[in-house]
Formats: structure tokens, C-alpha cells, sequence
């Protein structure tokens, strides 16, 4: 649907700023949503490019979903419980090494 600017002209000044407001917290929302999800290493179902495509394809209604259901997934307890994690301790002394004991 395309609306000449002229009939956008024509709409009330308070249904212009509704209508900005709501742009506006879509944006936000989804920029939230992506950034979330860029910094998880797991989310329900397991894969990202899926919970992305609702965030950008699903408009506020999406990012809204994958906030309150995507980002559901627990945070692993230790990096070690991360997909691929190193179940062998050997990251674990590294970062010990660098950082001190943890348990210490």
C-alpha cells in the first residue's frame, strides 16, 4: 500500500505522532532483539537464523516473540556447558592461569 505524501498530509497531527511512536519502538525492538540474539550462544530450538528471521520478518509482533520466548533458553552455568564446550578442564586452567583460581 502506497500513500502519497500528500494524503499522509492530510492525516491529524496526533495519528502522525502514534504512528512515529510506534515505528519508532518497532526499530527498537528489533535492534534489541538482534542484538540479544547475536550475543547467545543458545536459544530455544537451537538455531539463531530462524529466531532472526522472526525478529525481522515478524515486525513488532516478532521481536516481541522472541523476547519473551527466544531468549527463554537458560544461560549456560560455565563456558563449559557451552555447544562445543570443552568438557576436558583444559579451557578452565587456561582461564585460570590468566585470571587466577576461581575457586580459590
Amino acid at each position: 500500500m502506497h500513500m502519497p505524501m500528500e494524503k499522509l498530509r492530510d492525516l491529524p497531527t496526533g495519528l502522525l505522532i502514534a504512528l512515529g511512536a510506534l515505528v519508532l519502538v518497532q526499530l527498537s525492538l528489533q535492534v534489541w532483539g538482534l542484538l540479544d540474539l547475536s550475543r547467545r550462544e543458545v536459544v530455544p530450538g537451537g538455531r539463531k537464523w530462524v529466531w532472526a528471521l522472526v525478529i525481522l520478518f515478524g515486525n513488532l509482533l516478532g521481536a516481541i516473540v522472541y523476547l519473551v520466548v527466544g531468549r527463554s533458553a537458560p544461560l549456560p552455568a560455565t563456558f563449559e556447558d557451552l555447544p562445543g564446550g570443552d568438557r576436558s578442564g583444559k579451557r578452565r586452567a587456561a582461564v585460570d592461569r590468566l585470571y587466577g583460581d576461581r575457586d580459590a
